[in-house]
């Protein structure tokens, strides 16, 4: 049994007498004031001598083997030898107060928990005042007549000193017999078993609850065996009663009180012992319902298993660890086409196929060590009609009670998942029309085919193949007949080219063909002159005969580039040379085809500069209210006007701002150039409008961009009402929950917002609905044909439908026609801009314009 942690300064606070206590002891020591005087007088000269006493006192202890044991421990022994020199001081002191008391409580404590019994205790004590006496008596040599008075004043104190030590030796002796007996009382009450004392007189001296619950009756007072309502357990305790030595084994079985209750069952120990000096019958009762319930639930548990095993979807077997098959249900003879009895012949190793059996052999001796408690493989059996089956097999390591391991094995027939993988796979890397090569697939094999001719020394040709005005062929004819001629132009150079090339379909009219392990460059001048011919013959295509013609674009490797998008980029280039050059040839890949990536670098320099330079303008285009004909607000367009050389369109500049990151400087200059621009406006007396500013997707996401919009505002004391921020669709799409927060603070301040090129996109209309927006503007791609096209007027009417019901304005872009600006106003569009207003112009043209009230803007 685990000893209960020894608390002493609860055990002091237990056993420390009470002070009324303490002065009745006093009294009758007859320890008076007068006594403790005695002692202060012969202190100081005591203090100067108690190390000699110590010393000698500790020989003393030390020369008998049970006090050594005690002390054996270094530690311990210095810590005993500072105490009893710190005791021997106070003992003269002249403090005899409660906390004395508590301390010669503690002492006592101590010494009777590590087992110092009372006579040794007694006899320190007599050591200590004989070492003491000489002392003493030297101490009042001069005055002899006080040496028995003192040392009379010295035993009444070691007499109080040792009753209140040995008094918690009796305290605690009795506390530990009450916890024991506690103890013994917990122990029964938690035991499960039911325990039950009875004596010769049939009166039951103990009863536990345990037993109380199992036989369904109250804890009793002290009463006789009549009180049990078992019959059956009152007449073997008559039995065991009169015979001396009974011992008996009794089975009860408890009916149930209620109709829907079940029995319950007991097993009854009855055996006649010797307690407490008297001849006694023990019972001890063990609660069998629950093992007996578990075993017929095992029973009904095994007869589910049977009928599970045999009737589930997936096959089941059981396997000894050599790989015999010892169990079969119905599914897994279906699969592998052998019965139960025919497997029993059989080892599974003889099912698979042997390329195979390494792959499964690994795993299995992990499983069977231990190490792992199951796995699973993806493997082939073969069947008995000897075609190889498709499994997933899952194997688990099965360990009965008596130690014996066997193995679960589970199978599933995949054949049909096998097949839609290796349909998906092909759909993954190929082109759904045409089932060439995609991108992906080209781009595999073009990195090995590189790879292989750094080592070889050979070279590999990239043909990049475009058909000639192919959208004519979509736009006149339509889609079907589009994908006919795609998927007749796919066959046709699949048909030309040699074993081991590759022809891939990157999309649209795009074709690539993959020479790998090629000799010279003249190799791929003779293969691209055999497709364009073959592509050039007649095909006859939903009743219409077409010659389709190509152009091709060659780069050779390591010549052209030594990577697989170098290849590809330049190929591509050189393609489009061969547009340019009439289509219907090919060409290959020269430097000076670089000469507009050297432009692009060209413009990305100057953008750098361009604002230092002053070189930027903003442009204004009018929109204007279709209801009242009014100019209501402008958007404010980016020019730039390098100084010596032609304008750069934006869609030539903001491309290479945007991959630059320059857009955010320049999109700043754009937000304080508009604003300034209102301001000045307004000075000037002209009427109040709003000034619209595009947002790149680099300045939306800004961190401070909402400080900045607040900052230029502040500084250019600009009015945020007349301030209206575009944002295309995607770019708030692309974080919606980050965009709503952005677009509520910017709201919050006062300014206009408006998603623009509605409908290029992909918005969720449950998005749409947070944003705090106040406009959509119609796309001009979908503006351009609304008169033309139905579904490009079905998107406009839609989109002007859902603007309006969601309390927006709509702004249609791109308006050229009088026709079209008809059809706007017919489905209550709310404003328009456009070159059949006004092409974006300057800001002096514009206020010339405004003041003279002019509606001539070209």
């Amino acid at each position: 049994m685990k000893r209960k942690k020894f608390d002493i300064d609860a055990m002091t606070d237990l056993m420390a007498p009470a002070p009324e206590t303490s002065r009745q002891y006093r009294d009758y020591l007859e320890f008076t004031d007068h006594d403790v005087q005695l002692l202060r007088d012969v202190h100081p000269y005591l203090k100067a001598h108690q190390s000699e006493v110590v010393v000698s006192f500790y020989e003393h202890l030390l020369r008998f083997p049970r006090l050594q044991s005690l002390l054996d421990d270094c530690h311990t022994f210095a810590r005993l030898r500072n105490l009893q020199a710190a005791y021997f001081d106070t003992l003269t002191v002249g403090d005899y107060d409660a906390a004395y008391e508590r301390n010669r409580v503690r002492v006592g404590l101590v010494h009777q928990h590590v087992g110092l019994e009372i006579r040794w205790y007694i006899g320190a004590y007599r050591k200590y005042l004989a070492e003491l006496a000489p002392v003493l008596r030297q101490a009042l040599a001069d005055t002899p007549e006080k040496y028995h008075p003192t040392y009379d004043a010295l035993l009444k104190l070691i007499c109080l000193d040792m009753s209140l030590a040995l008094d918690t030796y009796e305290q605690a002796g009795r506390v530990e017999l009450s916890g024991l007996k506690n103890y013994a009382e917990q122990v029964l009450t938690s035991l499960p078993s039911g325990v039950m004392v009875v004596d010769g007189a049939r009166q039951v001296r103990t009863i536990n609850p345990a037993m109380c619950t199992m036989l369904g009756v109250a804890v009793p007072p002290s009463v006789d065996i009549d009180f049990l309502p078992q019959p059956e357990l009152r007449a073997a305790i008559e039995v065991a009663l009169q015979a001396p030595e009974h011992r008996e084994e009794l089975m009860l079985t408890l009916e149930p009180e209620a109709a829907a209750g079940q029995p319950r069952y007991l097993r009854c120990a009855l055996s006649r012992v010797w307690l407490d000096g008297e001849d006694l019958l023990l019972l001890i009762a063990e609660d069998l319902t629950a093992p007996m319930r578990a075993k017929a639930a095992l029973h009904d548990s095994e007869e589910r298993f049977r009928i599970a095993f045999d009737h589930a979807a997936v096959g089941l077997a059981q396997a000894a660890p050599d790989g015999r098959w010892l169990r079969a249900n119905r599914k897994f003879e279906a699969i592998v086409g052998y019965s139960e009895e025919e497997l029993k012949t059989m080892n599974f190793r003889e099912m698979s196929l042997e390329q195979e059996l390494p792959a499964s052999e690994a795993p299995l001796r992990m499983l069977l060590s231990g190490a792992i408690p199951s796995y699973a493989i993806e493997k082939r059996y073969v069947r008995k009609d000897g075609q190889p089956v498709w499994v997933n097999v899952a194997v688990s390591r099965m360990v009965s009670s008596r130690g014996d391991v066997n193995l679960m094995i589970v199978i599933e027939d995949i054949a049909r998942r096998k097949q839609y993988e290796h349909e998906l796979r092909h759909m993954a890397s190929h082109d759904v029309l045409t089932g060439l090569a995609n991108r992906s697939l080209l781009m595999d094999r073009l990195d090995q085919a590189l790879t292989m001719a750094h080592r070889s020394g050979h070279q590999v040709a990239i043909l990049f193949i475009d058909l000639d005005r192919f959208k004519t062929i979509n736009d006149s004819l339509g889609h079907e007949a589009g994908d006919h001629v795609i998927v007749e132009a796919g066959r046709r150079l699949s048909g030309i080219v040699r074993e081991g090339d590759t022809v891939a379909r990157l999309g649209g009219d795009e074709f690539v063909v993959l020479m790998p392990d090629l000799a010279d460059a003249d190799g791929a001048a003779v293969l691209s002159a055999k497709l364009l011919e073959a592509l050039l013959l007649p095909m006859n295509v939903l009743g219409h005969e077409f010659s389709p013609v190509g152009s091709i674009g060659i780069s050779i490797y390591p010549r052209d580039g030594v990577d697989s998008n170098a290849l590809l980029k330049n190929a591509d280039a050189a393609m489009y040379r061969a547009k340019e050059l009439g289509r219907g040839n090919f060409q290959f890949y020269t430097e000076e085809m670089n000469a507009r990536t050297l432009d692009r670098l060209r413009l990305e320099s100057g953008l750098r500069r361009a604002l230092e330079r002053h070189e930027f303008e903003l442009h204004y285009q009018p929109q204007i209210d279709l209801a009242t004909g009014e100019q209501v607000g402008v958007e404010a367009l980016l020019r730039w006007n390098p100084p010596g050389g032609e304008p750069v369109g934006p869609a030539e500049f903001i491309p290479i701002a945007e991959e630059t990151g320059l857009i955010v400087q320049i999109g700043a200059w754009v937000l304080r150039a508009a604003c300034e621009q209102i301001v000045a406006w307004r000075k000037a007396g002209l009427p109040s409008m709003t000034v619209a500013v595009n947002l790149s997707a680099r300045q939306f996401h800004q961190q401070n961009l909402v400080q900045l919009v607040g900052q230029i505002l502040a500084e250019t004391g600009c009015d945020a009402a007349q301030l209206e921020l575009e944002i295309t669709e995607s770019v708030v799409m692309a974080d919606p929950a980050g965009a709503t927060a952005t677009l509520q603070e910017l709201s919050d301040m006062g300014v206009s917002l408006s998603i623009d090129d509605f409908g290029t996109g992909h918005s969720s209309l449950s998005y749409l609905k947070r944003f705090p927006i106040h406009a959509l503007k119609i796309d001009r791609s979908f503006v351009r044909d609304l008169t033309t096209d139905a579904d490009d007027a079905a998107i406009v009417c839609a989109v002007i439908a859902l603007a309006h019901t969601m309390q927006l304005k709509v702004i249609a872009e791109g308006v050229e026609t009088e026709e079209q600006l008809a059809f706007l106003r017919a489905h209550r569009c709310d404003q328009f801009q456009g070159y059949f207003f006004s092409p974006p112009v300057s800001a002096e043209r514009l206020r010339n314009a405004m003041e003279q009230g002019s509606d001539v803007w070209s």
